[in-house]
């Protein structure tokens, strides 16, 4: 079963427990404290008590994850006081504290430098007897821009490392046929995997996350505070494409064209298909091509061919 995260910009420990409560309240099976707004790397104590209050108190299982500005997020002071953090959550909870149920950790920090890799690993307990409640890893690689080129060796350098528990991987796709390369990753990965591509054309990887054994998806509680491009609503996934009844066998229908942001068809169709009992969702399939140029045209057609050939899309 895949998991419904609800990401949190954690401005003040108030704004982001009660923001949590309401996630929990909409259905959301754990929260992501975004805590690089509220934490600079400054050495100031008042940031680091607020990160442990809000982990301390928090109503729901959770992610702490210090995003930097390199990967997409606001934190740019320095390492060593963010993995310092970490390790503070981790490894030396105070009394009456738990731990985060994970710690989000970008590959690239991870590797840079072996006293953050240690400090990490020293935050999850790894190599030391674990007790139930300890923070498991998540190694994540994101690139806002585009699929990253050398996107096998990375995730292959993610998955050999022994202390991560969950690989994570986001990048916006260029067209659907990178969602399709995102949905086939959890079957290639040998460890649990978040996969999900960001923006228009990402939308069929959040939404059919466990019809191909995805980790967890990303849902916002409301476009306001999505945290990244194509990132739907809590209420969409849970409301508009009964995401908690999709599964292997769920048969995938869409809308093929461009542009097709504001068609309502996604309302209409999954609605119908709640109202009949049909194990089946229908997506959004933003593609350019078919009312263009020659050149689209034969992108178009080729994505019309990989949708229909996927063997286990059902399209």
């Amino acid at each position: 079963m895949s998991l419904i995260c609800v990401p949190i910009i954690v401005h003040d420990l108030a704004q982001g427990l009660e923001t949590a409560r309401r996630a929990h309240s909409l259905g959301a099976d754990l929260v992501e404290y975004r805590i690089d707004e509220c934490f600079t790397g400054s050495g100031a104590e008042h940031e680091r008590r607020l990160v442990i209050n809000l982990v301390a108190q928090s109503p729901i299982p959770c992610i702490v994850t210090c995003r930097t500005f390199s990967e997409g997020g606001r934190y740019e002071g320095d390492d060593v006081e963010r993995v310092d953090l970490y390790e503070r959550l981790g490894a030396s909870p105070g009394v009456d504290e738990l731990p985060p149920r994970y710690i989000d950790c970008e590959l690239a920090s991870y590797l840079a430098s072996p006293a953050v890799k240690a400090k990490v690993n020293n935050a999850v307990q790894f190599g030391k007897a674990r007790s139930d409640q300890a923070a498991s890893l998540i190694l994540s690689i994101h690139d806002f821009q585009t699929r990253p080129a050398d996107l096998t060796r990375r995730l292959l350098a993610a998955q050999l490392e022994p202390a991560a528990a969950i690989i994570k991987v986001a990048y916006r796709a260029r067209s659907l046929r990178d969602s399709l390369e995102i949905l086939d990753l959890p079957r290639e990965s040998t460890k649990p995997i978040i996969a999900l591509a960001m923006g228009e054309c990402g939308i069929m990887s959040r939404v059919l996350a466990p019809k191909f054994g995805g980790f967890l998806t990303f849902a916002s509680l409301d476009p306001k505070t999505a945290t990244a491009p194509g990132q739907p609503t809590l209420q969409e996934l849970l409301e508009m494409y009964r995401f908690r009844s999709i599964n292997a066998q769920t048969q995938v229908f869409g809308l093929v064209g461009w542009p097709i942001g504001h068609s309502l068809s996604p309302l209409v169709h999954n609605a119908g298909f709640k109202a009949v009992g049909e194990n089946a969702v229908y997506i959004p399939l933003p593609i350019a091509g078919s009312e263009h140029a020659e050149t689209s045209y034969v992108s178009f057609k080729a994505t019309m061919l990989e949708l229909l050939g996927h063997e286990r899309l059902n399209f």
